[in-house]
């Protein structure tokens, strides 16, 4: 594990690098606890509480701060620390969340979440959470957790990109269920990459980048990711990236080319998917 993986944490990037909004909040010492509890289960603390409800939660400073949040981005993308909940998007659409319940339950369910957990527990051994969840303005350490404005981006435009030695050596669409032939995107992402190239310094890393829609097609920051084998190299494979030299564009040209991604590795048992349903109609009829 590399001891540099907390640089991917969005409140950690390189001065200068410019994405979507989001904040992130630094979780406190009985948050990190219970997601690290044993068993499947979610507390009530997370249910919408009925009308006669005291209003007695056991996280209320986290609550107040994601509402705030919500409040202000309406909704959002959810990452903790350099990994996002993906194995949980067939419950939660388009890993769009709108409130804390929802976001709860993905950090709480997610097999991704749980090895990231697991990795930074092999990481930091000495580790040092705040008595209280904080709202962080400035590079931090610990649990994070970051909100992202959530945007409804084109999916046959959105590309992952490998930097080695700064040198950008591979560019691979990054939604393998899309069939797309633009090659001048690899010129684009180039222009892009040589303008921010020399704020990142960091040896390997791979990008998550996205082209707006014409005329002006600018190009945005998504993601910045560690060279690692869960940051998935999508049309290449990571044997191939240690030894390709001159950049290669990869993209499904045909319906032959078509990947249908497999979370099964991290999927929810069904028992488990089963109380998630049943808590989401239980949060409905709470709503109502």
């Amino acid at each position: 594990m590399n001891n540099n993986m907390n640089q991917f944490c969005r409140i950690n990037w390189p001065k200068g690098l410019k994405s979507f909004k989001s904040k992130t909040i630094r979780l406190s010492q009985d948050v990190v606890n219970f997601l690290k509890e044993d068993g499947i289960f979610l507390n009530d603390a997370w249910k919408k509480p009925p009308l006669k409800d005291n209003g007695t939660k056991r996280f209320p400073e986290l609550e107040q701060i994601i509402n705030e949040i919500l409040d202000d981005f309406e909704s959002v993308f959810i990452k903790l620390n350099w990994r996002a909940p993906l194995d949980c998007q067939n419950t939660f659409q388009d890993m769009c969340f709108y409130d804390l319940y929802d976001i709860m339950m993905a950090l709480k369910y997610s097999g991704v979440i749980m090895e990231m957990i697991e990795d930074y527990d092999e990481l930091v051994i000495n580790q040092n959470h705040p008595d209280k969840c904080q709202l962080v303005t400035q590079p931090s350490q610990g649990y994070l957790l970051e909100l992202r404005k959530y945007y409804k981006l084109r999916p046959n435009t959105e590309f992952r990109c490998f930097v080695k030695n700064k040198k950008l050596i591979a560019i691979s669409q990054k939604n393998l269920y899309l069939i797309t032939d633009d090659e001048s995107v690899k010129e684009k992402i180039q222009n892009y990459f040589n303008k921010i190239v020399d704020l990142i310094d960091i040896d390997k890393y791979v990008l998550d980048v996205y082209i707006d829609i014409p005329p002006k097609e600018n190009i945005i920051l998504v993601d910045l990711n560690p060279w690692q084998e869960h940051t998935r190299p999508k049309l290449f494979t990571y044997e191939e990236l240690e030894i390709i030299q001159e950049c290669q564009l990869r993209l499904v040209k045909n319906k032959d080319m078509i990947v249908q991604e497999d979370y099964s590795g991290y999927r929810e048992s069904i028992d488990v998917e089963t109380l998630i349903q049943q808590q989401q109609q239980e949060k409905q009829q709470l709503q109502k």
